[in-house]
């Protein structure tokens, strides 16, 4: 497991914009776990999980952006198709959650607990970022809104669950490819949720469930 094939590729877009899909994958409820299993069986739970979510966002074109914590935030660069992206990203959160199922018959080998996670979806750009001026050492990020609400979404999904902001949903709607039915808005609470609308300013940002 590495990041460096997503390095590889943000050095190469060096203070530029780029368009893409951002995913968050979060194991549910991993602070209950980390105080109630050992530290040897906790890692080992993070780190099988880590690698099956890795494995899945590589084999349908995406990066491994950063481990972070018990959570997993890959990428998926939109710089030709933005349709065919988002739906490679939409057929690897469901690889993920069928690849955790099985996953958790495995871990009854090793008496670790079954687990499940939630995945947060946007597409926007994001502005690389270089921090130092060694291209080749340096700390490389990338910031941006979509990056953040991403992160806000996974947050508020349920277990087994998958979320999609409004721009992404915006672009799988206009496909004839992407069955829309499988999408349905979530309603949110409006004194919790206050981020705005891209396309109405006077509205909140919309989030949909996947199935």
């Amino acid at each position: 497991m590495s990041t460096e094939k997503s390095k590889e590729f943000l050095r190469s877009h060096l203070n530029t914009k780029i368009n893409l899909v951002t995913m968050f994958v979060d194991v549910s409820h991993s602070t209950e776990m980390s105080l109630s299993l050992p530290v040897s069986k906790f890692a080992l739970l993070v780190q099988c999980f880590a690698q099956e979510v890795s494995i899945a966002a590589i084999d349908y074109g995406g990066y491994v952006f950063k481990y972070e914590g018990d959570a997993v935030i890959v990428i998926f660069p939109a710089e030709h198709n933005e349709v065919k992206v988002c739906k490679n990203a939409l057929n690897c959160s469901k690889t993920v959650l069928k690849v955790i199922k099985v996953s958790n018959t495995a871990f009854s080998e090793y008496e670790l607990p079954e687990i499940s996670v939630k995945i947060g979806m946007t597409y926007g750009h994001g502005l690389v970022v270089l921090y130092g001026n060694d291209s080749e050492k340096a700390y490389i990020d990338m910031i941006g809104s979509s990056i953040s609400l991403a992160s806000k979404i996974v947050s508020i999904a349920d277990p087994n669950q998958i979320l999609v902001g409004e721009n992404f949903y915006s672009i799988v709607h206009s496909s004839k490819s992407i069955n829309k039915r499988n999408f349905a808005e979530v309603r949110l609470n409006p004194t919790k949720w206050k981020y705005l609308s891209r396309f109405d300013p006077h509205s909140r940002f919309r989030v949909y469930e996947y199935n």
